[in-house]
């Protein structure tokens, strides 16, 4: 199947890509540079795949598994992935902005120069994710678990945080983030 084919197959029938994608499993699958605007694929199984500078504005991501893919520069405004499977995902340059991530596995993500910006991450796990120059201002990050987590010269201003878990965590250079919210947290070092 080309690119093309696999984009149509994934329009008009989610649980038909899924059943397909669970019988092809060793199946390279690079849909960079789509435009999956407003679609509901809600339980989608994109794990693995190569979504570079993939545009999904305004689009249902619920309960969709992306694990290990990698969003490299692409437009995810105001997509609900509540619930979803990001684990092991790269996110460089990607924009999130007003996104849902509530309840979502983004457990060892890499998330670099990307903007989470106005952004709900409600129970959201980022258990030894690496964050690096991102932005989270304005976001909602409400009992998000952090433990383990690195996080480099991201932006926290605005924000709202609270019951964050952060045991373990590293935290360097990132406005906006309280100070020692938690005994447990390995180290942090702010510049303002």
């Amino acid at each position: 199947m080309n690119n093309r084919d696999y984009l149509l197959y994934l329009i008009n029938n989610v649980q038909q890509w899924n059943y397909w994608r669970s019988k092809h499993p060793e199946v390279f699958i690079d849909l960079s540079g789509v435009t999956l605007s407003g679609y509901d694929l809600e339980g989608i199984n994109l794990s693995g795949c190569k979504l570079h500078g993939v545009t999904l504005i305004g689009s249902n991501l619920r309960f969709a598994n992306l694990s290990h893919a990698d969003l490299t520069g692409s437009n995810l405004i105001g997509v609900n992935l509540r619930l979803g499977n990001l684990r092991n995902a790269i996110f460089y340059k990607t924009i999130l902005q007003r996104s849902n991530l509530s309840e979502a596995n983004l457990v060892k993500t890499i998330i670099c120069e990307s903007d989470f910006s106005r952004a709900v991450l409600y129970e959201t796990e980022l258990i030894e994710a690496t964050i690096y120059k991102t932005d989270f201002s304005h976001a909602q990050l409400i009992n998000t678990h952090l433990g383990k987590a690195s996080i480099l010269m991201s932006n926290f201003e605005n924000a709202t945080i609270d019951g964050i878990d952060l045991r373990w965590a590293t935290i360097v250079h990132s406005p906006g983030f309280p100070p020692a919210p938690s005994p447990y947290c390995k180290q942090i070092f702010l510049s303002l």
